[in-house]
Order: C-alpha cells, then sequence, then structure tokens
C-alpha cells in the first residue's frame, strides 16, 4: 500500500484525547473509537515515574525529539521507556509515543508488534523528517499474506493517531501549509517569507546562528534557499518592529507543528523538521524574533558531526 500524506488527509476520523492529569503538554491517551489500537503520549522527563505503573505493558514505542527518533517495541515496554530516559545515547528524545491495544489489558502481540515497529521504521526513511537512531534494523518475520493485509490496516491506524498525538516522525503537516508564502509588508525590503518544506540532505556548508545565544544550524539547498535545520531553536519572544508577514509565518508554523515549545524553557521553540526560506536573512529574522540581517550566521570551518 502506498502512503501519504495527503491520502490520510482523504479519509478523515474522529479521535479522542484523554488527559487525566490536565494540562496539553502531559500524560495524554489518543483513541479511535472504531480502531483497536491506542497511542499513550507523555514527555521523557515522565518516563522514570510511570514505568512502575505500568510494567505490564507489551507495546511498540517511539522516542522523538531533537530531529532524532528511535523506534522499538518491547513486552515490557515501559521498562525500557524508563531505562532509555537515562541512557546518554536517547538524550535526544523529549517525547515518548507508546502504541497499544485500546482495551484492557495495554497487551500486543508479539508479531504486531514487530511489524509495526518494521513499518514505521521504513516508513520514517521514507518520509526523511528526522534522523533514526536506530542501530540495528528490526526484524521481518515471514506474515502470510492475510495476515499481513490486518497488519497494514492497523499501521494506517497507529499512524493517524501518532499524527494527532504531535508525533512528526512519519508525518509532517506539509499538505496544510501555512497561508504566508510568498507575501511580504508593503515596508518590506522585498524579501519574501517563503517557507518550502524540504527533504534532509547534506550540507556543503553550514553556518551556526550568533545571537541572543540562540542555537541554530543551517546551510544552502541546491536551489540557493536557506535550510534551517530540525532541533534548532528559535526565541519565542519577538520584536514589534517584527516585520507582519514574518510574525504570520512563525504563528502559522507554531499552529501546525513546525516548531514547538521546548520542555523547560519558556523563552524557547524548536524546528521538528529541516525548514527552508526564501533567504538567510528570512530564516535569521525567523529564528531570532526580531529585524536582522543575515550576517548573524557564521560559517563554520567543517560540519559538524554528531555522535551516539
Amino acid at each position: 500500500m502506498n502512503f501519504s500524506p495527503e491520502t490520510l488527509q482523504l479519509q478523515p476520523c474522529t479521535h479522542t484525547i484523554y488527559r487525566p492529569f490536565g494540562g496539553i503538554e502531559g500524560y495524554r491517551l489518543i483513541s479511535d473509537p472504531t480502531g483497536r489500537l491506542a497511542v499513550t503520549t507523555f514527555p521523557t522527563e515522565m518516563a522514570r515515574r510511570l514505568a512502575a505503573g505500568f510494567d505490564q505493558w507489551s507495546a511498540c514505542y517511539v522516542l522523538a525529539g531533537n530531529g532524532q527518533a528511535y523506534i522499538a517495541q518491547s513486552q515490557c515496554a515501559m521498562k525500557c521507556i524508563g531505562e532509555h530516559a537515562v541512557d546518554p545515547a536517547k538524550a535526544f528524545a523529549t517525547e515518548v509515543f507508546l502504541i497499544h491495544a485500546q482495551e484492557e489489558p495495554r497487551t500486543m502481540d508479539w508479531s504486531t508488534r514487530l511489524f509495526l515497529e518494521h513499518r514505521l521504521t521504513d516508513l520514517a526513511k521514507q518520509a526523511g523528517l528526522v534522523r533514526l537512531a536506530n542501530t540495528v534494523e528490526p526484524r521481518v518475520p515471514p506474515w502470510r499474506v492475510e495476515r499481513a493485509a490486518t497488519l497494514e490496516l492497523l499501521a494506517t491506524q497507529t499512524r493517524r493517531l501518532l499524527f494527532d498525538a504531535g508525533c512528526r516522525v512519519v508525518d509532517g503537516s506539509l499538505p496544510s501549509r501555512p497561508s504566508a508564502q510568498g507575501e511580504c509588508d508593503d515596508t518590506g525590503d522585498g524579501e519574501k517569507a517563503v517557507d518550502i518544506a524540504c527533504p534532509t540532505r547534506p550540507a556543503p556548508e553550514e553556518f551556526a546562528f550568533h545571537y541572543c545565544g540562540i542555537w541554530a544550524r543551517g546551510h544552502r539547498d541546491h536551489e540557493g534557499h536557506f535550510v534551517v535545520r530540525a532541533g534548532s531553536e528559535v526565541r519565542k519572544m519577538q520584536t514589534t518592529s517584527l516585520r507582519k508577514n514574518i510574525k504570520k509565518l512563525r504563528a502559522d508554523l507554531l499552529a501546525s507543528g513546525i516548531v514547538m515549545p521546548i520542555v523547560g524553557r519558556k523563552d524557547r521553540l524548536r524546528f521538528q523538521v529541516d525548514w527552508c526560506f526564501f533567504s538567510p536573512a528570512v530564516a535569521a529574522k525567523f529564528v531570532a524574533g526580531a529585524h536582522i540581517s543575515a550576517t548573524k550566521w557564521v560559517r563554520l570551518p567543517e560540519p559538524i558531526v554528531r555522535t551516539e
């Protein structure tokens, strides 16, 4: 089956989001009344506290954050997640997404867990929105054709649930692009706040952002646009002098989940995927929330290499 964000949009459905502790960024249970599966999501910092109470859950799970993701499955999923929370190799993760049976007990058979791990890994590679931290490929048992067809339906349901849970590992928000494309102020100097979704590709020259202690990295793509990389920070505050079109673009990308709040930081947002801007100047204004120039992007002597 060929999956795409457009296909998902053509098949609307209703999901229920339950927040037993209140708030919008804490523990949440996302379920579809017509389906068999549900997704439980919570910040990674809650993992160890929750692990003791949910140690019997067998599930597939996704750890995500800072432009990276780790996809796995386990008979004791919450125990594994609690261990990942203190593992330096998984320090990138800010959110946990647990895929499990909707009904009590929250268990999932081995074959289904293995299929979802394999399918989500494949979809994440196709989407190219994040870098997978997995070092071992998931197992691929020889499923019977009729069994594989059933599991494929569960994978479709999982994909919808993950999207509504806020997971941008296999699907972004690209079909409903923000409306600020190509528009600029009457008082502007002609720079356009064009936002162009683009896949991750190697950067021949990497630039660092030097302004107000904001950590951000970027590079020019082959068409001359400027790409701000996933994991880069955005200053939440914006000055009154910032152009209207940049303000609107910031609001649109925040609403669509392209940039999201950072847990524990009230003054910063973070890019969840690579994002292209019309020019380095527009990218600088967007990241800083201020009317600044492209000179704040400083070329690094060589690309930064991240190690696990």
